[in-house]
């Protein structure tokens, strides 16, 4: 019988298949526990600017588990920005669903909750109805999916310290589907070409 692939594993046969760069780091906490850190860097040559990362900490907070794409961006360090499916506790929640932003489309502001802190670039960002119809789709596409600027800053190699990032990511797993992966990519890319 054959062994289930672990999903650093599946990510390697997906780098190797793309001929992408593929670096795996892992290190056991706790062995008594079967705590590790396991994080994936993945190089796609064809987002020269972009790294795909997977990340499992020993933390235990909402990001102790995520996976996706990460764009370097210059020039943004105080802009906060989460992009997420909306839930029924966000509709229930009358107060808050006041403050958040709203783009104007209906059909995107009942589907999509938006936090930031920078209105004006964040309209910048989603004023495209092309834009917002990628988002929704993407976002619909599975559980706990998020687009955000400096949510998360990965520092855990030298090469990614000190940086700002426009994210597109899932967390609480590991983003193992290719497609999902694809679509990761070239949104992250339009997006960061808006901030520009």
């Amino acid at each position: 019988m054959e062994q289930e692939k672990l999903p650093a594993d599946i990510l390697r046969d997906i780098a190797k298949r793309e001929n992408w760069d593929f670096k795996l780091y892992e290190k056991t906490i706790n062995i008594k526990y079967g705590h590790h850190i396991r994080r994936v860097i993945i190089k796609n040559s064809a987002f020269k600017n972009a790294y795909f990362i997977s990340d499992k900490s020993a933390n235990y907070d909402r990001y102790r588990i995520y996976s996706g794409v990460f764009f370097p961006i210059e020039g943004h360090d105080h802009f906060h920005l989460l992009i997420r499916q909306r839930n029924i506790i966000d509709k229930l929640r009358f107060r808050i669903n006041k403050l958040r932003f709203k783009t104007g489309n209906s059909s995107f502001d009942s589907d999509v909750y938006v936090q930031t802190n920078n209105e004006i670039e964040t309209h910048k960002l989603l004023s495209s109805g092309k834009i917002q119809i990628d988002i929704m789709d993407f976002l619909s596409s599975a559980d706990l999916l998020y687009i955000a600027i400096n949510e998360i800053n990965p520092e855990f190699t030298d090469e990614l310290k000190g940086r700002q990032y426009l994210s597109v990511f899932m967390s609480l797993s590991w983003m193992l589907d290719k497609s999902m992966i694809d679509t990761a990519f070239k949104l992250g890319e339009k997006l960061k070409q808006r901030l520009n």
